[in-house]
């Protein structure tokens, strides 16, 4: 391979075929060759977070930062790896920016939210929940993600019924929207309405032990 594309074509292509390891091993040799070459330091961080080698992937591609801009998807990998080495400012900085980024994929945006509600800033995290929702309005995960925060941020049960209820409706298959838009009508004395909402639901289908104690809540002296 005698130039640095040629090398980075190879390590996609690996990538893609999730031979993770030969990714590596090719994007190793490359730069020895290439030792300049940022987009090579930035592709092998990837490959490293990819197999979990956090350390590893950071420096690289903090070392990829100072050749090139690196790629939105490489500043969230190295935001999760400043998180992973207890790096909590550094870490919530990155994720801010991708959220204010007009660049910045749609697909994401809900590991920038999930990112940042980690770090407990819940507040930037809603607002890019927001932006996922104005940008891509079907994206289900948005809707309910800001029901989430409006609820760690304290706000009325009722503005967190109607994103829960957007969640639902988007995506009715998700168990985990069906028992939460419940659990909200139960709380808001509209039993009935939870109960016919989960009647079809296979509780040996559902593996969370908390979502199991909410059907039983619900459905507690009742004949059903």
């Amino acid at each position: 391979m005698n130039r640095p594309q040629c090398v980075l074509d190879r390590c996609f292509e690996l990538f893609r075929a999730n031979r993770f390891e030969d990714a590596h091993e090719t994007a190793s040799l490359g730069l020895e060759r290439f030792p300049e070459d940022g987009k090579l330091w930035q592709l092998r961080g990837m490959i490293r977070h990819r197999l979990r080698d956090f350390d590893a992937a950071g420096n690289d591609l903090e070392t990829a930062s100072l050749l090139v801009p690196l790629e939105p998807s490489a500043r969230c990998a190295l935001a999760d790896c400043h998180v992973k080495a207890g790096e909590k400012t550094l870490a919530r900085d990155l994720y801010v920016h991708l959220a204010d980024d007009p660049k910045c994929p749609v697909e994401l945006l809900p590991a920038v939210a999930s990112g940042l509600g980690a770090l407990s800033e819940y507040r930037p995290a809603l607002e890019t929940c927001r932006t996922l929702a104005r940008r891509d309005p079907a994206r289900h995960e948005a809707h309910f993600g800001m029901a989430y925060y409006l609820r760690r941020l304290g706000h009325p049960m009722d503005s967190i019924l109607i994103h829960v209820s957007r969640a639902h409706e988007l995506s009715p298959a998700t168990p985990l929207y069906r028992i939460t838009l419940a659990s909200l009508l139960d709380h808001f004395g509209r039993r009935d309405e939870a109960q016919e909402l989960l009647r079809d639901l296979d509780p040996k289908a559902i593996n969370c032990a908390c979502c199991l104690r909410r059907i039983s809540s619900i459905f507690r002296g009742s004949e059903q």
